[in-house]
């Protein structure tokens, strides 16, 4: 009888629906990341058509292609089942994009990475920096302290002037409330002392010898 319940036991298990496959995420293409936009046809003296480019996935039924102004934080969405869109933007500023692969038979989707290019305007300006990318802590880890409660932050900044001046460090405990620990720093890391067992948020402004400057997006964090 207990041979029975075991067997019973093994069916009932081993006969389960199979998982519903997630999404993958999608590798970019195009426009290339950390770069002038080389796709883009000129409509008139402030706006380009970008084509953006990215491959197919596995278990995908659709994607979202999200594309941000990375100064005024204007954002478009395109719904579509292609693997290459057109969109109207505005010239001479900086912009991010990424690709969300989704489908109906799950509410799980797969996210590309975050790439940055600058579409040109008029030639003869200064680039605005792109946003610094936040390395060390990555969003929402939990860290731990040195023996003196102090940690290393690390990003990563880039600009296609090769202009950058310096960045400024701003931390606190909500996102909304942000301080400026400091300033002009001419490296890309900063070691801080910080308060054991708490959530911290932090942004990194990058700003070149032009007085361009772009904001990072807001990292979250907890000590421990």
């Amino acid at each position: 009888m207990r041979y029975l319940a075991f067997f019973l036991l093994f069916v009932f298990f081993s006969c389960g629906p199979d998982p519903i496959p997630v999404p993958e995420p999608s590798l970019l293409l195009a426009p290339s990341n950390l770069n002038t936009c080389n796709t883009a046809t000129r409509i008139n003296d402030l706006e380009r058509q970008v084509r953006f480019q990215w491959t197919a996935t596995l278990n995908t039924e659709s994607y979202n292609l999200i594309v941000q102004n990375t100064l005024t934080g204007e954002q478009q969405t395109i719904a579509t089942s292609l693997l290459t869109e057109s969109i109207i933007l505005t010239s001479g500023a900086p912009y991010q994009w990424y690709v969300i692969s989704k489908s109906s038979l799950t509410l799980e989707e797969g996210k590309s990475s975050i790439w940055h290019f600058y579409l040109e305007g008029n030639p003869q300006a200064s680039h605005f920096p792109f946003p610094a990318i936040l390395v060390a802590p990555s969003d929402e880890l939990i860290v731990s302290l040195n023996a003196s409660n102090g940690f290393t932050f690390e990003w990563e900044g880039n600009d296609l002037d090769n202009d950058i001046q310096g960045y400024d460090f701003y931390l606190g405990t909500s996102s909304s409330s942000l301080n400026a620990e400091r300033e002009a720093i001419t490296s890309q890391q900063v070691t801080l002392v910080l308060i054991p067992n708490t959530v911290y948020f932090w942004q990194i402004i990058s700003k070149d010898l032009q007085g361009n400057q772009s904001a990072s997006e807001i990292y979250q964090f907890q000590t421990q």
